[in-house]
Order: C-alpha cells, then sequence, then structure tokens
C-alpha cells in the first residue's frame, strides 16, 4: 500500500508541474507584454503502519497528504524592443511596479496607438 501511495503522489505532483506553472500565460496589450515567473515549492509526506495490542487486536493504517504554494517571483515586461525584468521578492520591488502602472498604461492608451 505504501508504494502505491508514493507513486500516486508522485504521478500527481507530475503532471502538477510543468513550464506553464513557472512561466505563466503572457498579457498582451498592444506593443506591451507582461510574463509572470512564479515559484513553486511542493511538500508531501506518507505514513504506514501497523500494530497489535493484546486488548484491541491488531490494525494496519496509511495515510498521505501533499501541498503546493505557487508565488509570483517576478515579472517580465516587454514593450517594443525594450526588455525589462523586475524582481518582486526584493523590498521595494512591488512599490516601483505600482509606481510603474500609470506610466505603462499611459503608453498603452496614446492616440495612433495598438491600443
Amino acid at each position: 500500500m505504501f508504494k502505491e501511495n508514493v507513486e500516486a503522489i508522485f504521478a500527481s505532483l507530475n503532471n502538477m508541474v510543468s513550464t506553464k506553472t513557472i512561466i505563466g500565460d503572457p498579457i498582451i496589450h498592444g506593443n506591451t507584454t507582461i510574463i509572470p515567473i512564479l515559484t513553486a515549492s511542493f511538500g508531501f509526506g506518507l505514513g504506514d503502519g501497523e500494530g497489535s495490542e493484546p486488548s484491541r487486536g491488531t490494525g494496519k493504517g496509511s495515510g498521505g497528504g501533499a501541498g503546493a504554494k505557487l508565488a509570483p517571483n517576478s515579472l517580465i515586461i516587454m514593450q517594443g524592443d525594450d526588455v525589462k525584468v523586475y524582481s518582486l521578492s526584493h523590498k521595494g520591488t512591488v512599490e516601483k511596479l505600482a509606481e510603474l502602472v500609470p506610466v505603462i498604461l499611459s503608453k498603452m492608451k496614446k492616440p495612433g496607438g495598438d491600443a
């Protein structure tokens, strides 16, 4: 039973992990493309045991669990030929990106542009 549980969890993890797990779907608007990069963390645990006690008899048991966490790590922002990578893990980066949002939006909404 233990071997089957391990194989089932690894099969599930294999199905969850792909390049799309780490590199998010691009967001495209006009000549601006934003690609999120994610950090994936996975964990799992299994237990299997059996025992006997004179007053209760014998017993067997097994169990398992798995968990996953996806968190944005950085963004790749491409505007025309300009490509920039913004790390979201450094202190203050999110605030800097928030300041850039109006600038990016104004460039996307320029008259005669693609937006």
